[in-house]
C-alpha cells in the first residue's frame, strides 16, 4: 500500500506543475498517469489505443491504464526510485473514473485529494492554448476537445470523489496568483499529512 495523496482537476488546472514543484520536497514522490501514457511508443499496440482515445478527448480505458500504471510503479519500487517505506505518492490523472478508483483501492491508502480547480473555465482553456503551443500538445489546440475533456472530467470525477470520505477532499483555487496557491496546497499537506 502507497500513502497517496491525489491530485485532481480538469485539464489547465495545473496538476503537472504542481505536482513537479511538490516532488522537489524531500518525502514526496510524484506521478503522472498523462505523462506516463503520453510516453508510450505511439508505433505500438497500447501506444496507438491511448493516442486515439486522447485525440479525441476521450478516457483511456481503465484497465489498460490501471494494469499500465501498476507496472510503472513496481518498476520504481524495483530500482529504487519510489520507496513507499519513506515517500508519500503525489498522484495526478488516476483515479480519473470509479472504476479505476475500485481497481487502485489495493494499492492506494489516500490520505488527502486536492482538487485544483477555477471558478472559470475559460482561465483553463487559454492556459491550455498556450501549453498546446510550447509543448506541442494537439489535445490541447482545439476549444471544443478541451470543453468535451472538462465534461468528461466533471461527469466522472463526482462519482470518484464520492468513493472517499468526504473529510480528504480539498479544494484549491488555481486563479490565484503562483504564490498563493502555493501556500494553499503547503497548508494542506501539512494539515493532512501528519508525519
Amino acid at each position: 500500500m502507497y500513502d497517496t495523496v491525489l491530485l485532481f482537476g480538469p485539464p489547465g488546472a495545473g496538476k503537472g506543475t504542481w505536482g513537479s514543484v511538490l516532488k522537489q520536497i524531500p518525502g514526496l514522490y510524484h506521478f503522472s498517469s498523462g505523462d506516463m501514457l503520453r510516453a508510450l511508443d505511439v508505433d505500438s499496440q497500447p501506444g496507438e489505443m491511448a493516442l486515439a482515445s486522447i485525440r479525441k478527448g476521450e478516457l483511456v480505458p481503465d484497465e489498460f491504464v490501471v494494469a499500465l500504471w501498476r507496472e510503472r510503479m513496481q518498476r520504481l519500487v524495483d530500482f529504487g526510485d519510489f520507496k513507499p517505506d519513506e515517500q508519500t505518492l503525489i498522484l495526478d490523472g488516476l483515479p480519473r473514473t470509479l472504476a479505476q478508483a475500485q481497481m487502485a483501492d489495493e494499492n492506494l491508502n489516500v490520505k488527502l485529494i486536492m482538487v485544483l480547480d477555477c471558478p472559470d473555465r475559460n482561465v483553463l482553456i487559454k492556459r491550455l492554448f498556450g501549453r498546446a503551443l510550447v509543448a506541442y500538445r494537439i489535445d490541447d489546440a482545439n476549444e471544443q476537445i478541451i470543453r468535451k475533456r472538462f465534461d468528461v472530467y466533471d461527469r466522472q470525477t463526482i462519482a470518484v470523489l464520492e468513493h472517499y470520505p468526504k473529510e480528504i477532499v480539498q479544494q484549491i483555487d488555481v486563479s490565484q496568483p503562483s504564490p498563493k496557491i502555493l501556500r494553499d496546497i503547503g497548508q494542506t499537506l501539512v494539515d493532512f499529512l501528519h508525519t
